[in-house]
């Protein structure tokens, strides 16, 4: 019997030791069990250990029975060795237990959490080079040879063209992460610079801020299904893109881009999807620039889409209020109608209303199709905000030939103000677009939605899954001469003179665009393009009489 029971007690301890060291190395493992699994075998140790010492005390009996004094006290004391050397793996497996806290194993690599989160980057680099009128990177983009005080002639421009070229970088890091089902959080760092416009890449760069960034582009988090409800709340620095970026967009092409210090609330089903937010644009504190109480510039809106309620296409309805306090958003247009100091410039208000409609033609897909207008109204300074604009596209798709070819026409129209001097604002106000993405106006981005017609018309070929290539033409007109000429940044390209413009003719430029995508493989991308931009008469009366060229390629690698 005593033979047994020693049997039973070594098996024990032997399996126990396995137990001991398997649960140690599971815990530390790549797979590492929960806490709870981590509580149920240490309770088992602790029943293995609370066995073990009833075996000692029956053993103990037995041999007082069966065996001298001696004996029994050496296979005893043998035993205790066993129990002590068990209760102290226990005493270390409940230390373990202890300092493994949910807080401390979330943020582990190896811990459930850390599946969830996607780690991503990306790194643009784009060259380009250009001549005539064009942005330039390192100047704030302000245009050479566009730009003069209203009290200068058409002698005081650049009489040539100026050629440059350049190198833009943008960098980003992000990591997303899907905390639970109610909770994600996304945070993106961006570094934005132009090759060499710090200074000196050796010892101390003298950056200045406009051509070497680098900050936080995106930052917030989402509560998701609040109130068990399909609605997210988010709140925090975020990209906010509606439709083809025409009022609200990311300015995607831009090096640095644009991102909304926003709080929003948006709601998704398989019929509609609404939205709102409250973004802070511009914050000056309690004392503005013009001297005021508060010179900020926040945006307010709200879009209600309509998933099914017309076959085969999107119907978006829109609301965006502007409310820019001192005017700094307008403040070219503004001076050049006679508010040229800060302290006496009144704020804006835009109240814009609009709608967009994005689909296909049921039963004949070929034909895609694109219509959205906006009116506006509100104070401008002291003058009445009263503007609309319209944009129309569409297209034929041949998918039985070869390279897919489509063949596209659009038109776009914003309005002018045909008496600047009056109490009456007419001119379109962009608000916050991306003017670049589809080429809208010209990939140039001299033209922006704002006093202009836009007739346009495109081929599109895909000559292989990877390759697709596409031509662009465009003729632009000012709707009203007496306004001037706006840049993609919604900016007059050149100050309005003393005496107004010359208004002969409202021909401003035509523009042809040539863009070359390719994949090279699955997370690099090549996109090249040539555009030419040649002045009109309007151009031609009151800047100066030169063609633009800009050529680009631009490399994005995601990982």
């Amino acid at each position: 019997m005593m033979k047994h029971a020693l049997w039973r007690t070594y098996l024990g301890s032997f399996l126990v030791a396995v137990f001991c060291v398997t649960t140690s190395a599971q815990s530390f493992g790549s797979e590492a069990v929960s806490l709870e699994d981590m509580e149920r075998e240490l309770n088992a140790l602790r029943a293995s250990v609370s066995a073990l010492t009833d075996q000692i005390e029956t053993v103990r009996q037995e041999k007082t029975v069966t065996a001298s004094a001696s004996d029994t006290k050496e296979d005893v004391e043998s035993l205790k060795n066993e129990v002590n050397s068990l209760k102290e793996e226990m005493r270390v497996a409940a230390q373990a237990d202890s300092a493994l806290k949910a807080e401390d194993i979330t943020g582990n690599v190896y811990s459930e959490f850390a599946k969830k989160v996607k780690l991503g980057g990306q790194i643009r680099t784009r060259a380009e080079y250009a001549n005539g009128y064009y942005q330039v990177p390192t100047n704030n983009g302000t245009l050479p040879g566009a730009a003069r005080p209203p009290d200068q002639s058409k002698a005081g421009h650049a009489s040539s063209s100026v050629d440059d070229d350049y190198v833009l970088q943008q960098t980003r890091l992000w990591a997303d992460a899907d905390v639970n089902e109610h909770l994600r959080v996304f945070i993106q760092l961006q570094d934005a610079r132009t090759f060499g416009a710090a200074g000196t890449t050796v010892g101390y760069a003298n950056a200045n801020t406009e051509n070497s960034i680098t900050d936080l582009h995106q930052g917030y988090f989402d509560i998701r299904k609040l109130f068990d409800m399909p609605l997210t709340a988010r709140v925090g620095r975020q990209e906010i893109v509606w439709g083809d970026h025409r009022v609200i967009g990311n300015f995607v092409w831009s090096n640095v881009g644009r991102v909304f210090d926003a709080g929003r609330f948006m709601w998704d089903t398989d019929d509609i999807h609404a939205e709102v937010f409250a973004a802070k644009v511009d914050e000056d504190g309690f004392f503005g620039v013009d001297g005021s109480n508060n010179s900020d510039e926040t945006a307010y809106a709200a879009q209600l889409a309509f998933k099914k309620l017309v076959p085969g296409a999107l119907l978006e309805l829109m609301y965006i209020q502007k409310n820019d306090q001192d005017a700094s958003a307008g403040n070219s247009t503004l001076a050049a109608t006679g508010y040229a100091g800060a302290d006496n410039r009144p704020g804006i208000e835009i109240h814009d209303i609009g709608a967009r409609i994005d689909g296909k033609i049921p039963n004949l897909e070929a034909i895609d199709y694109t219509f959205e207008s906006h009116g506006q109204f509100g104070d401008y300074g002291d003058m009445s905000q009263r503007a609309w604009a319209f944009a129309g596209r569409a297209g034929y798709t041949f998918k039985d030939l070869a390279w897919k070819p489509r063949f596209g026409f659009e038109y776009d129209y914003a309005s002018g103000d045909d008496d600047p001097t009056d109490s009456s604002h007419e001119t379109f106000d962009n608000l916050y677009p991306t003017n670049h993405l589809q080429g809208n106006y010209g990939f140039v981005d001299l033209v922006s939605w704002q006093n202009m017609h836009d007739f346009r018309g495109n081929i599109k070929i895909v000559p292989t899954n990877k390759l697709t290539c596409q031509v662009d033409y465009h003729y632009f007109l000012l709707a009203e001469a007496e306004d001037g000429w706006y840049l993609a940044n919604g900016s007059l390209a050149t100050s309005r003179p003393l005496g107004g413009y010359e208004t002969g003719s409202s021909n401003l430029a035509q523009e042809i665009d040539l863009t070359v995508s390719y994949q090279l493989y699955k997370n690099v991308g090549v996109l090249a393009g040539y555009s030419w931009f040649g002045a009109q008469s309007w151009i031609n009366s009151n800047v100066e009489s030169m063609d633009t060229n800009w050529g680009y390629i631009q490399t994005t690698v995601t990982f």
